[in-house]
């Protein structure tokens, strides 16, 4: 399927119903609306895309003077695994490399197999790591600390 039916925007209020249940669907411990909320009224970059006029993924984050940190990034389930991800990351790396930002930072759990594959496929490395930083269901688990550095 060709990313010409792609679409992406700032996200809306409007939107936020949908964007909490793909959360609730991807996550363990997913943002609350209330968050997601925060980050529209915190003018934070937030991002989604479509495809068919449906929600399928988005990203959040925040830019402080030539740094930017990946606050929440998700793809819908039923579209994991076919490219989207990396195309989010991408348009993120794009949209910092135009503002001229130096690094980009996030945090993942170490579990999280498939998006660590995503972040170094796209130069990302591991600067840290963050002991019992996750809830999971029998207690914690490592954030992995990564960051992006442009040339």
């Amino acid at each position: 399927m060709g990313h010409s039916e792609i679409k992406s925007g700032d996200a809306q209020l409007a939107q936020l119903n949908e964007i909490v249940m793909i959360e609730k669907n991807a996550h363990f411990s997913p943002w609350s609306i209330k968050s997601f909320d925060e980050a529209i009224k915190a003018k934070n970059i937030f991002k989604v895309f479509l495809e068919n006029k449906k929600i399928f993924g988005y990203y959040v984050a925040i830019i402080a003077i030539d740094q930017c940190e990946i606050l929440n990034i998700t793809i819908a389930k039923e579209k994991q695994g076919i490219g989207r991800g990396n195309l989010l990351l991408k348009n993120l790396i794009s949209l910092c490399s135009e503002k001229n930002i130096s690094n980009i930072f996030l945090e993942v759990r170490a579990s999280n197999v498939n998006a660590i594959k995503l972040y170094e496929k796209n130069g990302f490395n591991e600067v840290g790591i963050r002991h019992n930083y996750y809830q999971k269901e029998n207690g914690k688990e490592d954030g992995l600390l990564m960051g992006y550095t442009f040339d």
